[in-house]
């Protein structure tokens, strides 16, 4: 079961001063005011695109996805069916041995594979995008003409 977060002010202990900022951070986001993502998938989809969108939503967390992303994770959702579809059909044309027909469907697993890893990258739904949310923005040091030439 996953450990209830405790907000900055009612956090016990010593944190760093980049977790300290991080939690602020997330606090922010939580608090943006925009309507949460809604948790229940919508009609239109099918029961494949359906039960992963009730998997994403299950396991979002913290993730900053809110009502004005819906359409983008339907999109994902969507895709995965396709995937799924395809896949499927590929297995069978394998054991039919239609070896023609499984070939024929690789560019198709191809594209529904790039687009999902594209919507899950913009989505967060990947590892390398939740490390790029979470990372501590660095500002670049800012110098002066005087410092630069002398």
């Amino acid at each position: 079961m996953a450990r209830k977060q405790k907000i900055l002010s009612q956090s016990q202990g010593h944190l760093t001063v980049l977790q300290q900022e991080a939690k602020m951070q997330a606090e922010i986001l939580a608090a943006d005011g925009l309507p949460e993502l809604q948790k229940t998938p919508p009609a239109h989809l099918e029961p494949i695109a359906k039960a992963e969108y009730r998997r994403i939503v299950g396991s979002i967390g913290k993730l900053p996805l809110r009502n004005f992303d819906r359409t983008e994770l339907e999109a994902y959702c969507t895709w995965y069916a396709s995937y799924r579809h395809i896949v499927d059909v590929m297995n069978k044309a394998q054991a039919d041995g239609s070896t023609e027909e499984y070939l024929g469907y690789l560019s198709q697993l191809r594209k529904a594979t790039d687009a999902i890893k594209g919507l899950a990258s913009d989505l967060g739904l990947n590892v390398n995008s939740r490390m790029a949310m979470n990372m501590p923005k660095v500002e670049k040091e800012k110098k002066s003409l005087t410092d630069m030439f002398g």
